[in-house]
């Protein structure tokens, strides 16, 4: 009984011991499977969460959002993506560009473009952009009047090429271009010591002028743009004034309406003053004299004056332009000696004889 009692007893003490043990290694066995399910959950929501289109939590994005001022501007932009071109509701409006310096600066370029193949410098296509609209086009018209200076050489050579390249002028437009610049004989008076402005504002009829045809050119030709053109011719102005107001006439008269209209003004009586300066040591004062010279020969003609090239004497000329192998817009000499093109387009003239060696002259 005794011995029974005793093994009963050791039997329960190690029972008891191992229980003991099992219960004391169980807690850490547990926190040990439990901080391994929480890293693999962890690292699952890791990989979930880049996996997502990189969307970050909402904490993550409140942090990023919070940037020091000095390194969001000093951030460099990213290379790939382009800067965003439309203004956001925040942001303020755009400034309208500067047409005046967008002149200026086509005309500062229009001298290193040589080859037909180059692109339109950025000054030039926006102002066509501009153009596009009646206001754009009016804004860009007046400025070309306003900023070109005299002594640049390429001054009409860019008020040609612009308008040339512009949208054709609605009828509101150019109604609007006429109360705007209220052209008339005591304007050209008004204004006279601006010498820049009135061979701009010649420069720009002549152009639109060439342009338009029919009935758009026959409305162009007002009272008031007829008295200012005719009192441009004053031999008070400045040649170059005297010399774009005639030749805006001369393209006015392409239209047979307009010709009628410029013949009965007695256009003629100032011609035949002008008509002096063709032989002028002051080559701006010849190209007037050769103009008027020819308008009368050609579009102008006064009754009872003697053709030019009908009292011409040929006999010491060996070699002349031909006349019979000419291009229509190019002005020649009586004395077949001289060409002059003031139309847009490119014109050309043949010799009569073979010429080796030539030197260019070009008078401004």
């Amino acid at each position: 009984m005794i011995v029974l009692a005793w093994i009963a007893f050791h039997a329960s003490r190690s029972l008891v011991r191992g229980f003991l043990l099992h219960f004391g290694h169980h807690p850490v066995h547990l926190n040990e499977q439990s901080g391994t399910s929480n890293m693999g959950n962890n690292c699952v929501c890791r990989e979930d969460s880049g996996a997502e289109d990189n969307v970050d939590s909402p904490s993550q994005q409140t942090e990023s959002r919070i940037v020091p001022a000095s390194e969001s501007r000093n951030r460099p932009r990213d290379p790939v993506r382009p800067p965003r071109r439309g203004r956001g509701p925040h942001e303020p409006r755009r400034k309208k560009p500067n047409v005046d310096g967008l002149v200026l600066d086509t005309l500062a370029v229009i001298r290193t473009l040589v080859d037909n193949d180059q692109e339109p410098p950025y000054s030039m296509i926006t102002l066509h952009e501009m153009a596009e609209t009646d206001n754009g086009w009016l804004d860009v018209v007046q400025s070309l009047i306003r900023v070109i200076p005299l002594e640049d050489p390429l001054g009409p050579a860019v008020i040609t090429l612009l308008l040339d390249e512009c949208p054709l002028p609605t009828k509101d437009a150019l109604q609007k271009l006429t109360e705007k610049l209220n052209l008339s004989a005591a304007t050209a008076v008004q204004d006279s010591s601006n010498p820049a402005k009135h061979r701009n504002t010649t420069a720009v009829l002549g152009c639109l002028a060439e342009k338009l045809a029919g009935p758009a050119s026959i409305s162009l030709l007002s009272p008031g743009i007829l008295e200012y053109l005719l009192e441009s011719l004053n031999f008070r102005f400045h040649p170059m004034v005297i010399l774009f107001a005639l030749i805006a006439l001369e393209k006015f008269s392409q239209t047979s309406e307009n010709k009628m209209t410029v013949s009965e003004s007695r256009i003629s009586d100032r011609l035949l003053l002008l008509e002096t300066w063709t032989n002028n040591g002051d080559f701006l004062k010849r190209q007037v004299g050769f103009c008027a010279q020819w308008s009368l020969d050609n579009l102008f003609l006064k009754e009872g004056r003697q053709l030019t090239y009908e009292k011409a004497d040929l006999v010491p000329i060996n070699a002349m332009l031909n006349s019979n192998d000419v291009s229509e817009y190019l002005k020649i000499s009586p004395y077949g000696l001289e060409a002059r093109c003031d139309a847009s387009s490119f014109e050309s003239v043949r010799c009569t004889f073979c010429v080796d060696n030539v030197v260019f002259g070009i008078m401004k």
